[in-house]
């Protein structure tokens, strides 16, 4: 059985969400592509609802991503009860990071938040010159186009669909 996906207030869900999304840092990334189905865990910066990660493109994620932008994937608590369940369950389209500027606001934000993500470039730690060229390590962005929030202490069984403008 599903559960309805319900509409609540939009400010009071996206607050919700948000604090969420700070509060994690593991997204587990579900592809389709033409090194089949494929489900694995990146660390995450967001900036609103938009989900930023590094990866190399030669894994089996990454080829699937190359070949179909369309993903989905959920962030969410371990629990031992229906009632402490909360997460998120997404999909959406994900997009290589090439533009300058924004690679080097991703980077601030991922190695500010995995400090320990500078041994991917060497030790560099300077975004500004990791953003001139990151090497294998690229970052990609996901734009959701559906996003559900779970949080069953609020909305026991329901999930809150937060539609972006």
């Amino acid at each position: 059985m599903q559960a309805a996906a319900l509409t609540s207030d939009h400010s009071e869900t996206r607050e919700r969400v948000l604090a969420y999304l700070a509060s994690h840092t593991v997204f587990n990334l579900a592809t389709a592509g033409p090194a089949g189905l494929w489900a694995s865990q990146v660390l995450y910066v967001h900036d609103g609802t938009q989900l930023y990660f590094t990866s190399v493109a030669a894994t089996r994620h990454g080829q699937n991503m190359e070949a179909n932008p369309r993903v989905a994937g959920t962030i969410s608590d371990e629990c031992r009860q229906f009632s402490e369940m909360k997460g998120i369950q997404l999909e959406g389209t994900v997009t290589k990071v090439t533009a300058l500027d924004e690679r080097r606001r991703v980077l601030r934000a991922y190695l500010a938040r995995f400090p320990f993500a500078a041994g991917l470039w060497n030790g560099q730690a300077d975004p500004d010159v990791i953003a001139l060229d990151p090497g294998i390590h690229g970052f990609y962005r996901i734009d959701p186009t559906l996003l559900l929030f779970t949080d069953n202490e609020r909305w026991p069984g329901q999930r809150m669909e937060l539609a972006e403008p």
